[in-house]
């Protein structure tokens, strides 16, 4: 039987150490204050040092330790399952001790998109004066001010902490990110998400989730919570009924909303047109039928545009007054990120899944006049197996792919280029190997000619670069418009001062 929340105050009269000022839950041992309740949960990498953690927190005031299994210490309570029940204790924790109207919980999943998504789910509600947190891979916090996540999803006593606060500080809204490791380990677990949505699915995490279909069992949690009642899924996508069976297997029957731009939906696209500064697209509903003027590149930023607006619908709002503040929409730093210099665009864009590049690149080739370049690597420490399989999807979506690094984190990078090319036949194909991403993206601008797009792949909005377990400061944002700046400042300096 599960220990809940509640069981452990019905313990308070012959627990002692529950009789003592009770200051909620914490998961680090360095972080422990005097009258919290220590949750140790089991290291994977080191697991004998779990009960050294909690010898630790309970010298520093912890009234006891909650544990997944026996800990040779005192006092100890064992929670098997307590990584799926400590979120909804600490919301409840909270709210005991300082009760706020919480924020309403829209929620989004999939490999591809769910940044884009949330982010834009956050700046529509925000365009009609409501103030939403967001919370996910690029920061959380309350639109426009955002600080760096350490994760797509938080741990969920952070998270519960985190939307706390911003509901104290006035959001009616947050937008999150549910990742599928999120899901599985339960640190969504508390939140009462009223609005769900699902974006796509391809290969990622096989190194975690074992196999494709295990990831989508894992994304297909979101839909199982009992607080839901819309789910809005891409009815495009070839797993979208994994999704759509865990949300009509909920007892709580929440309304399924589809979309598509290729066959009948709920909700309809149709006649797109591409330009170099966005697209225009008709959305038809059951109801209606609008013209949509997006300023966002490419075909699944057309498909993510519709996710947000369904779900702000949802939320309440009207879908025509939505729809006219769309060309004020910036999207998700890092995501299809666009620099301009002349007649040469720039993409910088976080693609890391052959699916994703591929997806950039057939988006890019809709606009491009001239040549289009793929910048890319593959992180260190991660499937081995998508990497050839990166480097195809950049040779046959570009005209000049530039295989690079991206986080070697602590593998060999030569171990890293190997993979790359692995099996690959480059007969024909124009490539460069230049390892050090900083000279690749310099190649890249010296090179690029006017009516060219040049995609620089795998890391966007991340600021860093991890390297033997160290990570330096690197942008590649930053990188290119020093780059174009340098190209700029050496065309200028070929010309004598008068």
């Amino acid at each position: 039987m599960s220990i809940t929340f509640k069981d452990l105050y019905a313990v308070q009269d012959t627990a002692e150490w529950m009789t003592q000022a009770f200051q909620g839950f914490e998961l680090d041992s360095r972080k422990v204050k005097a009258g919290q309740i220590f949750i140790a949960l089991t290291s994977l990498s080191q697991p004998e040092k779990t009960a050294v953690f909690a010898q630790k927190a309970l010298e520093q005031g912890a009234l006891a330790v909650i544990s997944e299994i026996e800990l040779d210490i005192s006092p100890n309570l064992v929670v098997a399952d307590v990584r799926h029940l400590m979120g909804q204790w600490q919301k409840q924790y909270l709210q005991a001790s300082q009760p706020v109207q919480a924020a309403g919980i829209l929620a989004v999943t999939g490999t591809n998109g769910k940044t884009t998504i949330s982010r834009l789910v956050a700046e529509l509600f925000m365009l009609q004066s409501k103030a939403c947190a967001v919370m996910g891979t690029t920061g959380n916090g309350i639109l426009p001010n955002l600080e760096a996540s350490s994760h797509t999803t938080l741990d969920a006593l952070q998270l519960q902490n985190a939307l706390h606060v911003y509901a104290q500080a006035g959001a009616k809204f947050a937008s999150i990110e549910a990742s599928s490791h999120g899901l599985e380990q339960g640190r969504l677990n508390g939140c009462d998400i009223e609005i769900a949505g699902y974006s796509n699915l391809s290969r990622d995490h096989l190194d975690y989730h074992g196999t494709l279909q295990a990831y989508a069992e894992a994304k297909s949690a979101l839909f199982k919570f009992e607080s839901l009642k819309v789910a809005v899924i891409n009815l495009d996508d070839a797993h979208a009924h994994i999704m759509i069976d865990a949300a009509r297997n909920n007892p709580s029957q929440p309304e399924i909303l589809t979309y598509s731009t290729r066959q009948a939906a709920d909700y309809q696209v149709q006649d797109i047109q591409y330009s170099i500064s966005g697209a225009t697209f008709k959305l038809k509903t059951a109801s209606a039928e609008y013209v949509v003027n997006s300023p966002l590149l490419g075909h699944f930023n057309v498909e993510n545009l519709v996710a947000s607006l369904i779900m702000a619908e949802q939320a309440g709002f009207d879908l025509s007054s939505l729809i006219a503040t769309v060309p004020q929409l910036k999207g998700a730093p890092g995501r299809m990120q666009v620099l301009r210099d002349g007649e040469r665009l720039f993409v910088v864009d976080y693609a890391h899944t052959p699916d994703a590049l591929t997806q950039v690149l057939i988006t890019l080739k809709r606009h491009v006049s001239q040549n289009l370049w793929a910048v890319f690597g593959c992180g260190g420490d991660r499937d081995r197996g998508k990497r050839p399989l990166m480097t195809q999807a950049a040779l046959e979506g570009s005209d000049i792919a530039v295989l690079t690094s991206d986080n070697p984190r602590t593998e060999d990078p030569a171990q890293i280029f190997a993979d790359m090319k692995n099996g690959i036949d480059f007969l024909g194909k124009s490539y460069h190997e230049i390892h050090d991403r900083r000279e690749a993206i310099k190649f890249a601008v010296k090179h690029a000619q006017a009516g060219d797009i040049v995609v620089i792949a795998g890391k966007g909005h991340e600021n860093y670069q991890e390297i033997d377990g160290v990570r330096h400061w690197f942008d590649d944002v930053v990188e290119v418009q020093a780059a174009i700046d340098a190209q700029h400042h050496s065309a200028d300096s070929a010309y004598p001062a008068y």
